[in-house]
């Protein structure tokens, strides 16, 4: 199925394992270029390396908490262009 995200920058919150994987190796897939997010940068690069591996997309990293608002925006400094968002992230009380 061509859902026409070919060349779309997207981000995938808390996509280093379980749910927000699957679905930026979905997004990857159909062509997105994806940003991978989790809290630690070693999570971050193994997600990266196995769906550059496993999906042959354009696959970027950023490593942070993105529930703190000077992460988020230091994200949104170096990724300006997300055109697509998911939201993964879970805050634990």
């Amino acid at each position: 199925m061509d859902l026409k995200l070919n060349g779309k920058l997207s981000l995938v919150s808390g996509s280093t394992a379980g749910i927000g994987f699957a679905i930026a190796q979905k997004l990857a897939e159909e062509g997105a270029h994806v940003i991978i997010n989790g809290r630690l940068q070693v999570a971050v690069n193994e997600a990266v390396g196995k769906l550059k591996t496993e999906t042959g997309g354009t696959l970027l990293g950023f490593a942070g908490d993105l529930s703190q608002a000077v992460v988020a925006d230091a994200l949104a400094q170096k990724y300006p262009a997300v055109e697509i968002v998911i939201n993964n992230l879970v805050i634990w009380n």
